[in-house]
């Protein structure tokens, strides 16, 4: 041995335990870290990529200028993409039809197609001379065209426009729930098409610029720029605010509270990391205060000492460090294959194996300085330790007790634990604020599952796959073709619904409309959850009976008859119950009346659907759902709503995974630190424990004595988690929740129930070893432990 440094390799052989202790603590804080910022990555790098399939992957969107302004800002260096896009019968109100159905008419260059929409080319090219158009998949599928065919255009004069199908873009949600057709021109064609413009400029033709920067970095900036050179106003300028905030650079009000949000669970988790280290490696160094001691006996100046507790602990790093990094980061690949199997269509584009390489920096930089940080108090303890001391065995009660433990309220054993753990106040500190602050991380993250709530519905049990409506939404669908769907192998569940909108009614002298439904069983049974009040049996069983769906001002109660006009006659229904929702959206003031389909006949004398609704099993495929739709008659509408469907539930799924897998890693983690945290100070008091068995105290005793110490930590963690857990889980619900929606704040009794409880079974668990220990050990062994 040449230098005193390489004293540290000899201890960490003769402390193996000890240090083992310290070395999983720092794994610990290092995996959290790690793990969560490589969720919060990977759900980020989903969340974009699912944002750039279902609204484009450009930044912000420029209308009402020239030509001559369009080329000078595409020729700006900070610009990567500048493509016009315009769009005529958007709606489907203007009358141009394609084979019978609506079609939207798009104009826009390649680079919209290949750099906006990457995805969306499915075969072919995009139109290379005059006259040729992309097409929707689904005209491909219902019209039989192909590559090379010709189609025609009908505009609402009566004229034909006539096309060369150049290749087929992948449908979107809006035109396959709207049951149209999309096509895709260059802008030249798109521009000689529109209805009554010559010569004009851009906007005259309904066109805008989509724009891409060429690196996300301080976007905002850019656009500030941009306005200022171009002189442009805010209201020419559109910013794609889902892309924009997903990649930290909005400036939306609401997206600037979630960020601080972020920020402030950051600065938490860093805490958690820094306390659990801090707590272990105050125990480790407390017993060893002898080694340290008879040190500065054979010369070690205290600067020494410092510098080699310093040492040992960075030498935990070099193997806690790696592998707390190694299993955070085989958690992100388990996460991002659930999210791939839950929702493939959007999560596919993300690596198998993926490195998030923010999370793997925060992991190493957030070890190594909360090592450092948590090492200095224990090295500064640790040579202050008189050579003295050492040498006469006395090193560990350097300091006389100022009190005597109290035992007008407690027995001694108990007591003593309850004095052991105030006995150093820094120790105290250090381990009921690691406590309290699993507590207060638990309560911080849970705000995120109402949040989730908030912003993402999941489907309803009557969501549709694909629904038939018939046309002007009149009841003219025959119940043989609802009877033909549910004998389909691929139909799981089908049922339909008769509509009268805006019926004319009075109820107690005040007239209102209202729209008349129909339910039949599964509806029924459905709402059964949104009842607030009355009888859903009745409703289902006696005719000339209904429920009403609650609005804020509702002018019809149960109880009351409603006197409908159909068609020049009054009919009467009774409301039984008040449902707090239902499937459908009236217009503004007009009320929502259910009932049976018996009901709906009485009083309408209607007995066909206006909408069939259809529910698939996991195995249809395009090719069946085409079978149904040729079933249909021309006339109706097929809405096809299963991309809009798999969007919602892809993006509801891994908000779920990453909200939950949050609370779960700090559940686990919270039950890791509790065990570690009270294992470590029981050891480091194990020749105090031989001492007290020595004098004849029992296994018994002792056992409650370490309890006592134990839940002397849990309780005033638990109050103090408690207390600042509640008060950041209102700072960040006002911050998430009410600020966007308005709701008031209540304490989280559940969530609070569920920490606690894992606190108090995580303590119980935590004694039960070093108990087994210490009742093993001989009294010898115990008062030589080091």
């Amino acid at each position: 041995m040449k230098h005193y440094l390489d004293l540290v390799p000899i201890s960490a052989k003769i402390h193996k335990k000890q240090s083992r202790m310290s070395i999983f603590c720092i794994v610990l804080a290092v995996f959290l870290v790690t793990t969560i910022f490589g969720m919060a990555d990977m759900f980020i790098r989903s969340q974009i990529l699912q944002a750039q399939q279902e609204s484009g992957n450009w930044h912000i969107a420029i209308k009402n200028i020239s030509n001559e302004e369009a080329a000078i800002i595409a020729s700006r260096p900070d610009i990567e993409v500048f493509s016009p896009y315009g769009v005529l019968n958007y709606r489907g109100d203007l009358g141009y039809t394609l084979g019978g159905k609506d079609v939207a008419i798009c104009g826009c260059d390649e680079s919209y197609i290949t750099e906006i929409w990457t995805d969306q080319l499915e075969e072919g090219v995009f139109p290379q001379t005059s006259n040729e158009a992309l097409v929707t998949e689904n005209a491909k599928q219902i019209m039989g065209v192909a590559i090379g065919d010709s189609i025609a255009v009908e505009t609402p004069d009566g004229d034909k426009l006539n096309f060369t199908i150049s290749g087929f873009m992948n449908n979107t949600a809006s035109i396959m729930s709207g049951d149209s057709y999309g096509i895709i021109l260059n802008t030249e064609d798109y521009c000689a098409i529109y209805p009554n413009v010559s010569d004009g400029e851009p906007n005259d033709y309904g066109i805008m610029f989509f724009t891409q920067f060429a690196n996300t970095r301080n976007i905002q900036w850019k656009i500030a720029d941009l306005k200022e050179q171009c002189n442009l106003s805010n209201e020419q300028i559109s910013s794609n605010n889902n892309l924009l905030g997903l990649l930290g650079q909005s400036r939306v009000p609401f997206l600037l509270q979630v960020y601080l949000a972020a920020a402030v669970l950051f600065v938490l988790v860093m805490l958690a990391g820094i306390m659990m280290i801090a707590s272990s490696l105050n125990s480790n160094v407390a017993q060893r205060t002898e080694f340290f001691g008879l040190m500065r006996c054979i010369g070690a100046t205290p600067k020494q000492v410092m510098r080699l507790v310093r040492k040992e602990a960075l030498s935990w790093c070099r193997l806690a460090i790696p592998v707390g990094i190694s299993i955070g980061v085989v958690v992100i690949w388990v996460l991002c294959a659930v999210l791939r199997f839950l929702g493939p269509e959007y999560f596919e584009a993300m690596p198998t194996f993926g490195l998030s390489i923010p999370s793997i920096l925060a992991g190493i930089v957030v070890g190594l300085l909360t090592v450092l940080l948590a090492a200095y108090s224990p090295a500064q303890k640790a040579a202050k330790v008189s050579p003295l001391a050492a040498v006469s065995g006395n090193a560990n009660t350097l300091k006389p007790a100022r009190n005597a433990a109290n035992t007008k309220l407690f027995k001694i054993d108990t007591a003593l634990g309850i004095h052991h753990a105030k006995a150093s106040r820094k120790n105290l500190l250090l381990m009921t604020s690691s406590f309290a602050l699993s507590i207060i991380l638990f309560l911080s993250f849970s705000v995120t599952v109402e949040f989730m709530q908030h912003t993402l519905t999941p489907l309803h049990p009557w969501t549709a796959d694909l629904s038939i409506i018939s046309p002007d939404n009149s009841c003219a669908i025959d119940k043989t073709f609802l009877e033909d769907l549910k004998e389909n192998s691929i139909v799981d569940l089908a049922y339909g619904r008769m509509f009268a909108y805006e019926v004319p009614s009075v109820t107690n002298g005040i007239e209102k409309k209202v729209d008349l439904i129909s339910y039949e069983q599964h509806q029924f049974d459905w709402a059964k959850d949104y009842l607030l009040e009355g009888s859903l049996e009745s409703a289902q069983n006696d005719v000339g009976t209904g429920l009403i769906v609650y609005e804020q001002q509702n002018t019809i109660q149960i109880g009351d008859t409603v006197t409908l006009n159909i068609s020049g006659q009054k009919k009467e229904i009774q409301i039984v119950g008040t449902l707090s929702d239902c499937p459908f959206y009236s217009a503004a003031g007009v009320g929502t009346i259910i009932c049976s389909e018996d009901t709906f006949k009485q009083i309408t004398s209607e007995s066909k659907y206006t909408i069939i609704d259809v529910q698939l099993t996991k195995e249809a495929t395009d090719e069946d759902v085409y079978a149904i739709h040729q079933m249909v008659d021309s006339t109706f509408t097929f809405s096809d709503e299963r991309m809009g469907n798999s969007s919602t539930m892809g993006t509801y799924y891994c908000f779920w995974l990453f909200v939950y897998g949050f609370l779960v890693l700090i559940a686990l983690i919270t039950v890791f630190n509790i065990i570690n945290s009270i294992a470590m100070s029981v050891s480091s008091r194990s020749k105090q424990y031989g001492s007290f068995r020595a004098i004849g105290l029992s296994t018994g005793q002792l056992r409650k004595m370490i309890v006592a110490e134990a839940f002397t930590y849990t309780i005033i963690g638990g109050i103090v988690g408690t207390i600042l857990g509640l008060l950041s889980n209102k700072v960040l619900f006002e911050m998430l929740i009410s600020y966007k929606w308005g709701d008031t704040w209540t304490i989280p009794l559940k969530e609070l129930g569920i920490i606690l409880l894992i606190v108090v079974l995580s303590a119980i668990v935590a004694v039960y070893g070093p108990i087994k220990r210490i009742h093993n050990m001989s009294i010898v062994d115990t008062i030589s432990a080091q």
